[in-house]
């Protein structure tokens, strides 16, 4: 995207205390948006904020979907908001038989509750601009069973569905609504997930990569895009940056 090509933005990330959420912030900031970074996590959204020139920051808890329309709605309280990217959420790597409810609602929570409080504030009048853009992160998970991801997949089905609902409902106002259904990308819950695997299961994983594993930068060139009038005429779509997993 063309330098200050966001000026005059208000972009809202929640998740942006690391991974995804951070990447993103950091190009858009680049590219000018004015930002709003949302996370539970205060040391590291200050992080996110110095490395971003000191951009405004909000420690919310995106687990709960009132606490995420309420911060919503705060934000627009000074002017609608132009954009917002949704990349909060956690992993769960477990067989089904193993999985304890606690894991579970920690996996919604942030995955589907505080997304679908995002979805909500949205919908409100005078929260986003007409011709707005908003962009959730899901996964092939929604796409391509694997062993010990049931509940995961479950969460980024459910992203997916949400999506697809939430762009009809808004599209009267031309407010787009997207979904990037993304592979495995390197970043620190990546790494956890490696962590906890053989060396074997990871090259496995890899190989179902066509291009190997993803940079957290590919996706944030693409919450870019979705968020950009380069897409004013897509909505209600899964994009998927994931290197060529989904055409295996």
């Amino acid at each position: 995207m063309p330098s200050q090509s966001f000026a005059n933005k208000k972009i809202v990330i929640a998740g942006a205390s690391s991974g995804l959420g951070r990447a993103a912030a950091l190009s858009l900031a680049g590219a000018g948006a004015e930002l709003v970074l949302l996370g539970r996590n205060e040391e590291r959204l200050r992080d996110t904020s110095q490395r971003t020139g000191g951009q405004r920051w909000m420690a919310v808890d995106l687990t709960s979907d009132d606490a995420a329309d309420d911060a919503i709605r705060v934000i627009a309280a000074d002017g609608a908001i132009h954009g917002v990217f949704h990349s909060a959420g956690t992993s769960l790597v477990a067989p089904m038989r193993l999985t304890k409810t606690g894991q579970i609602q920690e996996l919604f929570g942030a995955a589907v509750f505080g997304a679908l409080g995002v979805a909500r504030a949205v919908s409100r009048k005078n929260v986003m601009h007409d011709h707005g853009s908003v962009v959730f992160m899901s996964s092939v998970s929604a796409l391509r069973g694997r062993r010990g991801m049931v509940a995961y997949s479950a969460s980024k089905a459910a992203t997916s569905g949400m999506v697809r609902a939430l762009a009809v409902e808004l599209a009267d106002r031309s407010i787009r609504v997207n979904a990037i259904t993304a592979g495995a990308i390197e970043t620190e819950m990546h790494q956890d997930f490696a962590n906890s695997v053989s060396d074997e299961m990871v090259r496995n994983y890899r190989d179902l990569h066509p291009l190997g594993f993803g940079r957290a930068e590919d996706v944030a060139n693409a919450v870019m895009f979705l968020l950009s009038d380069a897409s004013r005429w897509i909505t209600g779509v899964d994009l998927p940056v994931d290197g060529g997993y989904a055409a295996k």
